[in-house]
């Protein structure tokens, strides 16, 4: 039996359906998922439609990855944004945030951050996102820092800053300690996905030994 198209778009829009479309088969079904026809069937167009928007798949996979980083941004965004809460609650609540978006969606983790598109990730970020992918390579000057997007590095650093700000974190590089930060959730989030820590059910307690442990090298010492 013919497989039946799918017409989830409409006259206008092919281009963020394509984007969608597959960042939603990749979440799903993986990376390995994504083909133009298969991406063609879905949304009952054709492939030379496709090539009206993108050259070839690898330049639609650059803005796949650019909307998952969106995604994960919305996923983290809310709990930076609430002023109404203590700085440490928010920084809290941004790391368990962080592994929960990666554990449950372990195949667009991976696509934002493994190594199979990592070529295309770096090339995307530093055409269409420059100040990211400058602040990625170390670049904390304040022209960068104010002027990058709301991606969820950036509002990791400058919740870094504040927290400096405040007396509450030391006066250290926020880059690096962002970093430090960022290989920890990374780890345990990876250690996660690829089955070696047998946790699911237990991340938050996980969570928690580790965030005692990074703040005590954070917090200044009031003595």
């Amino acid at each position: 039996m013919k497989k039946k198209k799918h017409t989830s778009y409409h006259h206008g829009n092919l281009k963020e359906s394509l984007i969608h479309t597959a960042l939603d088969m990749v979440d799903k079904e993986g990376l390995e998922a994504i083909t133009l026809r298969e991406l063609a069937n879905r949304l009952g167009t054709s492939r030379s439609a496709i090539y009206r928007h993108f050259e070839g798949k690898e330049a639609l996979m650059k803005q796949v990855i650019l909307a998952g980083f969106d995604r994960l941004d919305a996923a983290i965004e809310p709990y930076f944004n609430n002023k109404e809460s203590p700085l440490l609650e928010r920084f809290h609540a941004m790391g368990i945030s962080y592994v929960t978006f990666a554990t449950e969606n372990p195949n667009l983790y991976r696509l934002l951050f493994g190594p199979v598109m990592s070529k295309e990730r770096e090339e995307v970020c530093e055409t269409e996102r420059p100040d990211l992918h400058k602040i990625l390579h170390g670049d904390s000057s304040a022209e960068v820092i104010e002027t990058a997007p709301d991606d969820s590095f950036h509002k990791l650093v400058t919740i870094i800053i504040e927290a400096q700000d405040q007396e509450i974190f030391k006066k250290e590089d926020p880059i690096l300690i962002a970093t430090a930060i960022w290989s920890l959730l990374h780890g345990l989030s990876m250690l996660i996905i690829d089955g070696h820590l047998s946790i699911s059910d237990n991340v938050q307690a996980v969570y928690e030994v580790n965030y005692k442990i990074l703040l005590e090298g954070l917090v200044r010492s009031h003595s």
